[in-house]
């Protein structure tokens, strides 16, 4: 069978196989019954945040609409099925392509790291973490793996130096995710038992935790974890209260976890696109608000860990906290990046974003360019 028949198959069926990523040849695809799909029936669903944030429109000033028409060109000659362009709290356009719509569900795939993240700062703002948790001291289930001795800063870095994984950075095996999805086993159990909690060798032996980044499920899962042990809640519904309702999401929304409640950190919110539009400008608030939690935002959105050999192919100069740091023309923005080309990018200069979601990962260097063209403008 055509493996990308098979992966949309099993995505639909919510079966095991689901851990196959479909590509258009090497290139990363995330088709409509992927990219608009309310996932599996034991996700969590969300409740709306009872403030939601009231998006406000407006129309583009003469200098933004270059720009505007630039990606109002884009978006039906491309792979994207969702665009916006946001000036502060101000959304100036956003566009749909069939089957997308306002009332879609739309899955960020990685862009839930960066969720996962701002969820442990909540977490370490209120005291039921640290950066310097070290993980088998949270979850002694692990404290016999590699994994165990890594620090919550480290899986924010991506450096617990355990497995690298899959080539699609998933870490488990078609076997190991058939028992999970099908409740013969669990996240937990997983990281215990499976290579992913084993430490990746190196011409110098066993990777030691902080020393190499690697980008892989494994550090975000154990995140999902600690998460749920350590604020007494599920991960799902700490990421609902502390991220979501937060941000004033107006409409359900998806959070993935296991049938055991067990939260999957690694990249599985399903929201509205109107809701990803409050997470970016909730995201932007909190990286210039004073206290704690600001803090935590601006060193999560500033480079943390380097490997220019694995980042640059592409086209990153640095990580944060599961954040990705910089690209032309503005070094220091930030951001969430979802397999198949759902983007999120950030310019703290002037508080522009660009919000994207694609089916296919084939037009990103048109998608940094109107970035870069909207960042650029005052």
């Amino acid at each position: 069978m055509n493996k990308k028949l098979l992966a949309l198959i099993c995505l639909v069926a919510g079966s095991a196989c689901a851990q196959i990523l479909p590509s258009q040849g090497t290139t990363p695809s995330a088709p409509d019954d992927w990219l608009l799909s309310p996932g599996p029936a034991w996700y969590y669903r969300a409740s709306p945040s009872p403030t939601p944030r009231e998006l406000v429109y407006r129309k583009p000033t003469p200098a933004e609409d270059e720009v505007v028409r630039k990606a109002q060109s884009l978006l039906p000659n491309s792979a994207g099925k969702a665009m916006a362009l946001v000036s502060g709290n101000e959304v100036v356009w956003y566009g749909f392509k069939p089957p997308a719509s306002r009332s879609r569900f739309f899955h960020g795939f990685s862009m839930g790291k960066t969720v996962t993240a701002m969820a442990v700062g909540k977490a370490i703002c209120q005291g039921k973490l640290k950066l310097d948790t070290v993980t088998a001291d949270v979850l002694p289930e692990l404290k016999n793996t590699d994994l165990g001795a890594a620090t919550v800063r480290d899986l924010l870095r991506m450096s617990s130096g355990t497995w690298e994984g899959n080539k699609d950075s998933t870490v488990w095996s078609k076997e190991e995710r058939e028992a999970i999805d099908t409740k013969r086993s669990n996240w937990l159990t997983f990281l215990a038992t499976s290579r992913a909690g084993t430490a990746e060798k190196s011409v110098f032996g066993k990777r030691k935790p902080g020393s190499d980044y690697a980008y892989h499920s494994t550090d975000p899962l154990a995140l999902g974890l600690l998460l749920g042990r350590a604020t007494g809640t599920t991960y799902a519904k700490w990421v609902e209260q502390e991220v979501l309702h937060a941000a004033g999401t107006a409409s359900p929304a998806v959070v993935g976890q296991d049938h055991t409640e067990l939260g999957q950190g690694d990249g599985t919110v399903r929201m509205t696109f109107e809701d990803w539009l409050r997470f970016a400008m909730w995201v932007k608030e909190s990286q210039t608000a004073s206290g704690c939690f600001g803090d935590f935002v601006r060193e999560a959105t500033k480079t943390q860990i380097t490997d220019r050999a694995k980042m640059g192919r592409i086209g990153f100069l640095g990580y944060g906290y599961l954040t990705w740091i910089g690209t032309l023309p503005t070094n220091n923005s930030y951001w969430a990046v979802g397999y198949g080309g759902q983007r999120i990018g950030w310019n703290p200069d002037n508080n522009r974003m660009l919000i994207a979601f694609s089916n296919v990962e084939n037009y990103m260097d048109e998608i940094y360019k109107l970035y870069g063209d909207w960042a650029r403008l005052p």
